[in-house]
């Protein structure tokens, strides 16, 4: 798929919805993709944690992406939601491995890495999506990043402030989302979808 086709299902998302969203939010992302995938048309539907692109080899070595996004009686977009900055490449060869098998997945368009970034954490969380992008290129295959950055908001002495602190996950806010993406034409796009002030003292 096209990189213009690829930014156009991108920004189809309503990404304000999750700005509300507390936690590491790996498994409300996923919730959140699903749900606004098939609300779109009813010829569309989901496969929670896709079978594994490697067929026939058993239990070992198997790995399987987060969700496939399905359109008709075919899959149409392999998805990883990653926190670990550590793992980005890692999940970029899992995407690879469902576009490469054309026999078992024929007709998904394009992959899709989700990054949870935290730009005032722990190293393993900050945003560093350059060597990601790289990797990218060198796979050739059309994919799309969306960084989420999450800013570490303060908290006050409501109720539900009180029981953010009990998580050190909860006092982060979505600050900014971000996209790039290169396709088959091997064009390379990038923007932002998002962009809120984090209050902070």
């Amino acid at each position: 798929m096209i990189s213009a086709s690829i930014e156009n299902i991108i920004k189809e998302f309503n990404w304000d919805t999750i700005i509300k969203m507390y936690g590491s939010s790996h498994n409300s992302v996923i919730g959140f993709l699903s749900s606004e995938w098939i609300k779109k048309s009813s010829d569309h539907s989901v496969l929670d944690g896709a079978p594994s692109p490697f067929v026939g080899k058993g239990r070992k070595g198997q790995k399987n992406a987060d969700i496939l996004l399905c359109k008709g009686d075919k899959p149409f977009i392999v998805i990883e939601v990653e926190t670990t900055v550590a793992k980005y490449l890692e999940k970029i060869d899992s995407i690879a491995a469902y576009l490469e098998n054309t026999k078992d997945y024929n007709g998904i368009g394009f992959g899709l890495l989700v990054m949870l970034n935290n730009t005032n954490g722990a190293d393993k969380y900050k945003h560093n999506w350059h060597d990601a992008k790289e990797y990218a290129v060198s796979k050739d295959i059309p994919i799309a990043f969306v960084s989420i950055e999450m800013s570490k908001a303060d908290l006050g002495d409501t109720v539900l402030d009180k029981l953010k602190r009990r998580n050190e996950y909860y006092s982060w806010e979505i600050s900014s989302i971000d996209y790039w993406v290169y396709g088959s034409d091997r064009k390379i796009i990038e923007g932002n979808l998002l962009k809120r002030k984090i209050e902070k003292s």
